[in-house]
């Protein structure tokens, strides 16, 4: 069995658990009763299947791509696990086979790997990629993405630089503003970026979508939570389904003490992961009515999660332990793992903020050492260093 097809069994198994909690099947009294409301991504990817798909066969290459690609697009949309599994199924028997890779098939491999935090295998992907064609521009972008997501701020850059010539204006100025941000440079990486999005872009809804989140993300790090808010409505405006924005817009409003317009902006919760943390968040803090069973439902997906292996949401994890459980050391050892896997801005404030709860501020260090090293401009993350350093967990 190939690892795309054995994959596959794994997720299958998995919803065979959860669905086999009677002796009985439940036989519904009419058509017309609704038992469940599925996710958009399950039901596109429901649509995919069914479509009519050329054949797979070990001679036909692009049509393997073609299928892996339209799966992976869909879990950047939707930030659903099950996408990424389906795209590797499709790969195939090329999932391994190395006789007759592409440098189009070795850039897919790595996109999968990414999503599942395999650094290491994607990047080496990504270099016999580029060692074969150095001019691919999704390439560069990956490893660029890879290397600061490890917080290799350096490496990132230099990866943007050599995608510059090569990619559509605003792809690379999102990469170039997106590292100069977490370099001490926030305030000329707005002001690139939204002088890029005010020209004619080749890069597609996408593109664009990626570019005004970024530029909210900015914008809300320096503390400019009006423009920012605007760059989300714009983000969201173009893609209203994309799980990233419509997150870290409802984090901005959890910010804010504005728990109720959170969830608003969230939609249904039901859909991701990322989403439920957040309505979770907010409904707790309002003392909403369905408080409680929005914690027992993330509390349900993070234990199935853990039980599979699963460490690619240990970020996730900790803010709801620290959060809606409020167990503040099991927070810290959370926080204190993901940070050892992933370095961004939303790591280190999990890490801050994890460590304050518990009253363990040399549990912070990673996180402020590397706040010195990349000069990163946040205010909120400055305010919990000052903080720390104070020694106020309040």
């Amino acid at each position: 069995m190939s690892n795309g097809v054995a994959l596959l069994a794994a997720i299958v198994c998995s919803w065979a658990i959860v669905t086999t909690g009677h002796a009985a099947p439940y036989r519904p009294a009419s058509d017309d009763l609704v038992l469940e409301h599925l996710p958009p991504a399950l039901l596109a990817i429901r649509q995919l299947r069914g479509a009519a798909a050329p054949s797979a066969g070990p001679q036909n290459l692009d049509a393997v791509l073609a299928s892996a690609q339209h799966y992976v697009e869909l879990g950047q949309t939707y930030a659903d696990p099950r996408a990424y599994g389906y795209a590797q199924a499709a790969l195939g028997e090329w999932w391994t086979r190395d006789d007759g890779a592409t440098s189009a098939l070795l850039v897919m491999r790595a996109r999968i790997l990414q999503f599942n935090h395999r650094w290491a295998p994607a990047l080496g992907q990504l270099k016999v990629s580029l060692a074969a064609d150095p001019f691919q521009p999704d390439a560069w972008l990956l490893v660029a993405s890879i290397e600061q997501v490890q917080g290799n701020i350096p490496a990132a850059q230099a990866a943007c630089l050599k995608l510059l010539p090569m990619a559509d204006p605003l792809v690379g100025a999102t990469c170039v503003a997106i590292t100069g941000s977490l370099s001490g440079r926030a305030e000329s990486a707005e002001q690139l970026l939204a002088g890029a999005l005010t020209r004619p872009t080749a890069g597609g809804k996408a593109v664009t979508v990626w570019a005004w989140t970024t530029l909210a993300e900015i914008r809300a790090r320096r503390g400019e939570d009006d423009g920012a808010l605007a760059a989300f409505h714009s983000a969201l405006a173009l893609e209203p389904d994309d799980v990233y924005a419509r997150s870290a817009l409802a984090d901005l409003l959890l910010d804010q003490g504005r728990n109720a317009e959170a969830r608003a902006a969230l939609g249904d919760p039901q859909q991701a992961d990322a989403l439920l943390l957040r309505a979770a968040i907010a409904a707790q803090r309002d003392g909403d009515a369905d408080a409680d069973q929005l914690r027992g439902n993330l509390d349900e997906r993070f234990t199935e999660a853990h039980e599979r292996g699963d460490e690619t949401h240990l970020r996730e994890q900790a803010r709801f332990a620290l959060d809606v459980k409020h167990d503040d050391a099991h927070a810290l050892e959370l926080a204190v793992r993901n940070f050892g896997v992933q370095r961004e801005p939303a790591d280190a404030r999990i890490l801050l903020e994890s460590a304050l709860a518990a009253k363990q501020s040399d549990a912070a260090k990673p996180a402020l050492d590397w706040m010195r090293t990349t000069g990163i401009e946040g205010v909120r993350l400055s305010a919990l260093a000052k903080r720390l350093a104070d020694g106020r967990s309040e």
